[in-house]
């Protein structure tokens, strides 16, 4: 039997919001304009130091990627014992959900929908459609959006008329890149951090045994 991943990363239709002040900005993202960076990453609980693969060095398997109306699919073949690992995680259902990252490009008003939900929403109360791309998928067992999943069963329901062939133009800027140096330097702020600390805690103890520092 072939060990593969297969999952649904995103319904870009599904509403989300964000508290803005005394305010709620509710959200969602235009499935037409989602691009996609050309190198998408697949980690674990977005974390760079986990990263499983990506499309363009696939190291340790191959990711397709599709979408499909709102929907964002994606299927990972493991070719590593690395890559294996993973898949047991999701067969053994220790990993039962994603999630993706998207990079906002643009964010307008959703006037429409504002008006078809003026019931549901307060004044003062926004709806926003986002435009951007993708530029990672993750398996996390905490996702925004609850109605995701993954699994290793090819014959799920949700999943018998996809055609299993990355149907995205993969050429947006590498926002993984970025994402990868940024949480480079952060690290090495950390680490900056610690030995400040602890050079701060060295030289007080050393001041104290000179009797300097009371």
């Amino acid at each position: 039997m072939e060990k593969v991943i297969y999952g649904l990363a995103a319904d870009f239709e599904a509403v989300h919001w964000n508290r803005k002040g005394e305010n709620v900005e509710y959200f969602h993202v235009e499935p037409s304009t989602v691009q996609y960076a050309e190198n998408v990453a697949f980690t674990l609980e977005h974390k760079p130091k986990q990263t499983i693969t990506t499309t363009k060095n696939e190291e340790n398997g191959q990711l397709i990627i599709v979408q499909k109306g709102p929907l964002l699919l994606f299927k990972f073949i493991p070719t590593t014992k690395d890559g294996e690992r993973i898949y047991r995680y999701v067969k053994q259902r220790k990993l039962r959900q994603c999630s993706y990252i998207f990079r906002k490009l643009a964010s307008l008003r959703d006037v429409r929908t504002e008006g078809k939900a003026s019931w549901a929403i307060d004044p003062g109360e926004t709806i926003m459609i986002n435009h951007g791309a993708v530029y990672e998928i993750c398996l996390t067992n905490t996702p925004r959006d609850k109605n995701t999943f993954v699994t290793t069963d090819a014959n799920h329901p949700l999943l018998k008329s996809i055609e299993w062939k990355t149907n995205v133009e993969l050429a947006a800027t590498d926002y993984w890149k970025e994402e990868v140096k940024l949480a480079e330097l952060d690290e090495q702020l950390e680490r900056l951090e610690r030995d400040l600390a602890r050079s701060h805690r060295k030289t007080k103890k050393l001041l104290k045994k000179r009797g300097i520092l009371i």
